[in-house]
């Protein structure tokens, strides 16, 4: 069946996701911007995954109006930047067009019509104005975890460095027609990619790794191996970890694993710079709403204190607003 896919952002994930499914022969285009743009016109999208080297060279373009409407789109971009995207994203979009974000932290919809019963939670700052809601129906929507480590160490150039994993559900819980669709684009690829019908604990499993090394790798400019073995930084992690555990509890998140656990998963990624630390490295605006501000609000909207993750948050912004990045 001939499917037309963009990519809307062309960074570590999104070249990742759409370099290897142009390298299947699916029809793949890319929106991008600045030196990522004039990198993958003049000598295509290269990706280093494993031992495995390779090239594509699908149509590229800042502008989604030269494409026209899609089957799916993948945004793959910084949750600061989703907004921008959310007011351009119109030409790509048709009646069946199905959109897959594939961000870290937690999305904008996270808690609608969730939880069935229990504290209302709204997280306003990871919607301003609603534009996002009115942008892209959440009808439209499926979830994606992306459990993938990759980098850009040059334009046009994305190295795979650790894990293969997209996790993909309906907000609905649905394991539709549909899902299984996209499940299947990425047959025999570099990638695994499943279905889930408890897509917002996939999310929130994987929350709980970023909430604590972000901030934690960011302040401290430490490596994920760092962190798990200087005592101080591991003891921070691991109490920012229980916080925020306690307070996914009172909405029916489970944790999933025990601190210790999900601490050790997170330091055996040896001397990988978190998504947050490569951000302030290169001077672009961090994840923080997204990745530790909603987790916070989590904790007010339920009653759960949390005195060490809100202590990291005022030291992260300050950083933040230092840099002008925030």
């Amino acid at each position: 069946m001939f499917l037309k896919i963009c990519i809307y952002g062309a960074g570590a994930v999104g070249g990742l996701i759409g370099g290897v499914l142009a390298e299947r022969s699916h029809t793949v285009c890319f929106i991008a911007r600045g030196q990522q743009l004039k990198a993958l016109k003049a000598r295509g999208c290269t990706l280093e995954t494993g031992d495995q080297m390779f090239t594509v060279h699908p149509d590229c373009s800042d502008s989604p109006s030269d494409f026209g409407i899609q089957d799916f789109v993948f945004i793959a971009v910084k949750a600061p930047a989703l907004p921008a995207v959310a007011e351009k994203i119109a030409p790509l979009v048709g009646k069946n067009t199905v959109i897959i974000p594939a961000m870290n932290g937690i999305p904008w919809w996270f808690f609608n019509g969730f939880p069935e019963s229990g504290p209302n939670v709204s997280l306003p700052m990871l919607d301003p104005g609603g534009l996002l809601s009115k942008a892209i129906p959440i009808q439209r929507l499926i979830g994606c975890v992306v459990h993938v480590a990759a980098s850009v160490p040059e334009p046009g150039l994305i190295r795979h460095v650790a894990d293969n994993r997209l996790i993909l559900g309906e907000i609905s819980g649905e394991l539709s027609d549909r899902l299984q669709n996209i499940v299947d684009l990425f047959k025999n690829t570099a990638l695994d990619v499943f279905a889930t019908n408890q897509l917002r604990q996939e999310i929130w499993l994987k929350l709980l790794g970023n909430f604590n090394f972000a901030p934690i790798s960011s302040l401290a400019n430490a490596t994920n191996a760092q962190i798990g073995e200087d005592p101080g930084l591991r003891k921070l992690a691991l109490d920012m970890f229980e916080e925020a555990a306690a307070a996914g509890y009172r909405v029916g998140l489970q944790p999933g694993m025990t601190a210790k656990d999900r601490v050790d998963l997170g330091a055996s990624m040896g001397n990988f710079r978190t998504s947050m630390l490569q951000d302030f490295d290169k001077a672009r605006q961090p994840e923080i709403d997204a990745i530790v501000s909603a987790v916070i609000e989590i904790g007010q909207a339920t009653g759960s204190p949390m005195p060490l993750s809100k202590a990291i948050l005022s030291l992260l912004v300050q950083k933040a607003r230092g840099q002008g990045l925030y």
